[in-house]
């Protein structure tokens, strides 16, 4: 009986506990000289954080909930949730929804008095005549680069794409970037032919173009030399414009002159006039300037310089909508603080939700969408932070970053989840944003998402190339800057291979991607795959992932790229390759079904060969006689620190696979005859219903005969679980499926 009392008694402080949680509440028609009651409510977010700061202040030893009415919220400046507003002991503070209401958080400022155009200004064209209207700059925006109409991001006016000849005279490095550092110049060269014209606001006029067929560059214009046809960039591009064979295009955006299709805008900082051509004729009451690109930031003290950070913790998000942000943007002295490839800036305020120095934090049946920039970011000190049955769409940068410091001993964005979102349609203006994307970020888990519609990669994990840690001298190329030179000088261990000593540094580690359904990427720019993981740390598993309908490539290991696990995946109908296999590495137990190729084998310059990858137990099959299931990489002319002995694959332990196409065996008898797959089969794995997309194998003696370990290949067990919010769920069932473009990309290198 003591004992029962005993329990009672806990059970009953513990509901006290629970339930004495202090609660406020905010409407967007409320005061902010009221009390915070559902009858009074607050008016603003900032008037929540004083309010909030104040019981910290005070030690409130209770959890905090902020309660949003329906409505928008509207920011002019970044709402920072810091140490001042983090509860002691362990509570928490909550911003949620109220009752299923909708509260939207918004730095769209209203553009009025829109006024018919009856003076064009020069360079107008005579279609856009009598359709175009213009508006002054709202007060306080000194710029902005997206302008929606209400839930609608508008197109902003853009010339066709052209190309120019290749500069064949610049030596380039590995990434593309310029050699050497006198030729950096040519960094902010673009060349032309009437395209460009030297307009009174070169400023606000932005070059977009693709330099290398892995990243898209939007660099505003500083000067036009008029007699020479070319055009000098504000700051420097990645890689020299035009370089690559494919995707070597570019346009011009944010000019009247190119305004001339309905639904089309551009704005002139030096006048501060807005330019719009309406699709119905005359503009809507809800036309929206962003005013900010960081519309909530969760911020502890950051001691870049020193082993520690303090975080601040428990901040939680529930069933809001962030929308209208604009987009990142280039900025003097850039060169060198782009993550990999530049598909990113380094510890830049770009999202519509951030995390910088942030613990125990949660964002939880949120919707992210119609913004200019990214939806959420986890910067630098970002740990057990759960990102969970979100909806993100029509965001134009990435859906999820997570970026930690660069190269050193320094690593504490680790131990995070994303689980259970949707994201499709990111990327909408820089085309190589990712749906999710991990940057010198590890022990991470990446599970049951469903990610569709994408211009690039679904989920990417990387961190900084070996061939640029070699370079400690040159501060130009992608992340040099990020590089924490003393402390990789200090520790590391130069007696080991390239790959090796600099592993310890390379904090994308032992991450999992699992259970993920993967549908149309690579929608916009190739040279990737739908999952990949390129010079990133040891450790990382790709396992019990969906990838069906896939225009390019489903999975890869790229440049400087060790110790990851391919196993238990499903690729379905890859057009160009189901797998890319670069470095040491373990592709085992998985399913390739009509894919152009199975695995695309290669090595990489600079690199030591060693043949001890495993690629075993797959099942290869392809209804066509066309079919590649292993392409072969023969040795030519590398700079390589140690080459294999025999083409690739016949030096990797590579047996026991099963292949089912119409030319099998001869392409298994070549095979055995250089010395790998002495175990593998030709069997049908009579899969139950391809039609219908159940994959399970029925020919036992397959599974026998190459030791195949049966897996859960249900569709319902891959993407999003039965939690995932219904209302999330009825607005993606209506999103339109994008068409692929037929656009033959070439093998990658």
């Amino acid at each position: 009986m003591k004992l029962l009392n005993a329990a009672v008694i806990i059970l009953w402080f513990a509901c006290m506990n629970a339930a004495s949680a202090k609660e406020f509440y905010v409407s967007p028609k409320g005061n902010d000289s009221n009390p915070g009651t559902l009858e009074q409510p607050f008016r603003t977010l900032e008037k929540a954080k004083r309010t909030i700061q104040s019981l910290v202040r005070k030690q409130l030893n209770d959890d905090i909930i902020i309660n949003l009415r329906g409505g928008r919220y509207q920011l002019d400046k970044t709402l920072v949730l810091g140490l001042a507003q983090t509860p002691q002991n362990g509570h928490s503070v909550t911003w949620q929804a109220y009752n299923n209401e909708e509260p939207i958080i918004s730095s769209g400022k209203p553009v009025k008095n829109w006024k018919k155009v009856s003076t064009y200004p020069k360079g107008t064209p005579n279609v856009a005549k009598e359709n175009i209207w213009v508006a002054d700059i709202p007060k306080g925006i000194k710029n902005f680069r997206t302008l929606f109409d209400g839930n609608k991001r508008l197109i902003r006016a853009k010339s066709a794409k052209f190309q120019m000849p290749r500069n064949n005279d610049i030596r380039r490095a590995d990434s593309q970037n310029t050699y050497y550092n006198k030729d950096r110049i040519h960094l902010r060269m673009l060349p032309f032919d009437d395209q460009i014209k030297d307009w009174d606001n070169l400023s606000d006029i932005e070059l977009f173009f693709n330099p290398v067929p892995w990243n898209m560059n939007f660099i505003q214009l500083e000067s036009v030399d008029m007699e020479n046809k070319m055009a000098y960039l504000a700051f420097e591009a990645n890689a020299l414009p035009f370089s690559s064979g494919k995707h070597r295009f570019a346009w011009i955006e944010n000019v009247i002159d190119y305004l001339d299709e309905p639904g089309e805008w551009c704005v002139n900082t030096k006048t501060r006039k807005i330019y719009y051509w309406p699709e119905n004729g005359s503009p809507s009451r809800d036309i929206l300037a962003p005013q900010l690109m960081e519309l909530v930031k969760v911020e502890g003290d950051v001691r870049y310089d020193l082993p520690t950070d303090i975080p601040a913790k428990n901040f939680h998000f529930k069933g809001l909508t962030f929308t209208h942000g604009d987009r990142t943007v280039w900025y003097k002295n850039r060169k060198g603080w782009g993550i990999q490839h530049d598909w990113d800036t380094f510890d830049y305020g770009n999202a519509l939700l951030r995390f910088r120095g942030a613990e125990d934090c949660s964002v939880e049946g949120c919707h992210f969408t119609n913004s200019g920039g990214s939806a959420m970011r986890l910067d630098l000190h970002a740990q057990r932070i759960k990102i969970e049955d979100n909806y993100i769409e029509h965001v134009g940068h990435m859906g999820i970053l997570l970026a930690g410091y660069g190269p050193g001993t320094k690593d504490v964005n680790k131990n995070n989840t994303i689980k259970n979102n949707i994201i499709h349609h990111c990327g909408e203006i820089v085309w190589h944003g990712h749906a999710v994307f991990a940057w010198q970020s590890g022990e991470n888990l990446i599970s049951h998402n469903y990610i569709h519609d994408v211009p690039r990669k679904a989920i990417g994990l990387c961190g900084v190339r070996c061939q640029i840690l070699m370079k400690s001298e040159c501060n130009f190329d992608e992340a040099s800057k990020t590089i924490r030179w003393h402390e990789i000088e200090n520790t590391i261990d130069s007696s080991k291979t390239i790959i090796q000593r600099y592993a310890p540094y390379l904090h994308a580690r032992n991450n999992t991607i699992e259970f993920n359904r993967v549908e149309r990427t690579m929608l916009k720019l190739s040279d990737g795959s739908s999952i990949n993981v390129s010079g990133a740390g040891l450790g990382n598993k790709v396992q019990n992932n969906y990838l069906y309908d896939i225009p390019y490539v489903g999975i890869r290991t790229d440049d400087w790229q060790d110790g990851t696990i391919i196993r238990n995946n499903i690729v379905h109908n890859a057009r160009k390759i189901g797998i890319i296999h670069k470095g040491i590495n373990t592709i085992e137990n998985n399913i390739l079904i009509n894919c152009g190729k199975g695995i695309h084998f290669r090595a990489y310059p600079q690199q030591y060969f060693e043949p001890e990858s495993d690629i075993r137990y797959n099942i290869f099959y392809s209804t066509s006689d066309k079919y590649i299931p292993n392409t072969l990489f023969k040795w030519g002319k590398m700079f390589l620190h140690k080459e294999g002995t025999k083409t690739i694959p016949y030096e990797y332990n590579m047996d026991y696979n099963c292949y089912y196409w119409p030319k099998a065996e001869a392409d298994l008898a070549e095979k055995r005859a250089n010395g790998i797959e002495a175990h593998a089969v030709i069997m049908d794995p009579k899969f139950k219903n391809l039609e219908k997309f159940d994959y399970q194998i029925t020919n036992k003696k397959l599974i026998k005969a190459i030791g195949f370990k049966p897996f859960d290949v249900t569709i319902d067990n891959f993407g999003v679980q039965s939690r995932y919010p219904a209302k999330y769920l009825n607005l993606d069932k209506k999103v339109p499926k994008e068409s692929i473009e037929q656009e033959e990309y070439s093998i990658p290198k």
